[in-house]
């Protein structure tokens, strides 16, 4: 119990810090980011002696957002009316040429991309010289860093030929590398 509230206080504590440091509140700044941070990993410590690593670095991440809003929440500053009526504003829709290209750049960004990665991963997990069972351990963990990278590259390029292209060609190789 000593722990918890200890982790409690040096977690708040440490928020406090950050944010007293980034509301330039605090000089000099940057041994108050460092005792900031410093505390928050201490909290982590006190956390993980209180409930376990499991349930600690758990609740320790999960305290530090809900202190940081209550800070957060405490200095939110509500204006006053100035008096002015706004003018109702008209509701514009996008041209369909923008509807075509956004909807064909998410065609493009989410399924040709994951199922591009997962041919490319799983082919090349099959030529790895480890057991079925690190394999298939490999390709769940490397699946998603893939696709999110193939899915940037997506959205990144200026023309979609080039990624749509580069994906079909990639998912048809590891298609070939694991079906023949």
């Amino acid at each position: 119990m000593a722990y918890a509230i200890a982790a409690v206080f040096a977690g708040a504590c440490g928020v406090a810090l950050l944010y007293a440091s980034w509301r330039s509140r605090l000089q000099p700044k940057r041994s108050v980011v460092t005792c900031g941070w410093s505390l928050i990993a201490v909290s982590f410590w006190f956390w993980i002696r209180s409930a376990g690593v499991e349930f600690g670095i758990v609740i320790a991440a999960t305290q530090l957002p809900i202190v940081a809003w209550i800070f957060v929440l405490t200095n939110r500053h509500v204006r006053r009316s100035n008096g002015r009526q706004q003018e109702p504003a008209g509701v514009t829709l996008p041209r369909f040429h923008a509807v075509l290209h956004h909807s064909g750049r998410f065609m493009v960004a989410v399924p040709l991309a994951a199922g591009s990665g997962t041919m490319l991963v799983l082919a090349g997990a099959t030529l790895l010289p480890w057991s079925d069972v690190d394999r298939l351990a490999f390709a769940v963990l490397a699946v998603p860093l893939i696709w999110g990278a193939l899915a940037y590259w997506a959205c990144l390029d200026t023309r979609l030929l080039r990624p749509a292209l580069g994906l079909v060609a990639g998912g048809t190789l590891g298609a070939v590398v694991l079906y023949i």
